[in-house]
């Protein structure tokens, strides 16, 4: 089951990703796709997978826990404390119970709430931030992430190609315009901020890839 539109690329993307190792739990993302919980792409966790590996992180943010998913490919591929935020209590729920089975509970600190009021709230710095939450919300959530960014820290954003709609591969039908607009500043934010080094890459339904520069 996929839980974003893609074409022939992704679909060789993904055949390749077939000689190697799933890239995350395959209970959990079987879990994720009976219950029809979205979560990051195949080819997405494999980069998300390679990032982790790469940036060695002691502190991980991730911005949408969902049922685990993407919080345990970071877990399991680093020795970082991860910080993950959601308000959906049912999902965190059997995020909380994932994460037990993994033996991860104690390298996990579950942040309930709305991103819009949790995040600004958050402080310290985090070596890799994951933001796989509300897209309309990624704009607004842009600052405060780079604030929690160190020299060299790391941000991973997913969907932000919204499945073909940012280049107009797609058409945007009117009920996800807002959101379309949304992203489009965003987009434009995230690529453009002087404190960033961005690669917008066509990885499932599109991942930005960010560093913080030298302060």
């Amino acid at each position: 089951m996929s839980f974003y539109e893609h074409g022939k690329t992704e679909d060789y993307l993904l055949e390749l990703l077939g000689n190697s190792a799933p890239p995350g739990p395959s209970d959990v993302r079987r879990d994720a796709e009976k219950f029809g919980v979205p979560i990051v792409s195949d080819t997405g966790a494999q980069l998300l997978r390679i990032v982790t590996r790469m940036v060695r992180p002691r502190r991980i943010l991730e911005i949408g826990t969902a049922i685990g998913y993407s919080g345990l490919i970071m877990l399991l591929n680093s020795d970082a404390c991860l910080y993950t935020v959601d308000f959906d209590e049912a999902a965190l729920d059997k995020a909380r119970k994932n994460f037990a089975k993994y033996g991860m509970s104690g390298r996990v600190r579950i942040l309930s709430g709305d991103v819009s009021d949790v995040v600004p709230m958050i402080e310290g710095s985090f070596d890799l931030i994951f933001l796989d939450g509300p897209k309309g919300r990624y704009h607004e959530l842009l600052p405060h992430l780079v604030r929690l960014l160190p020299e060299g820290g790391t941000l991973l954003c997913d969907n932000v190609l919204y499945s073909g709609r940012m280049s107009g591969e797609r058409e945007v039908p009117p009920e996800k315009r807002t959101i379309y607009d949304r992203l489009e500043l965003f987009m434009r934010d995230v690529t453009s901020d002087p404190r960033l080094i961005t690669s917008v890459l066509p990885v499932g339904d599109g991942m930005s890839l960010s560093v913080r520069k030298p302060i």
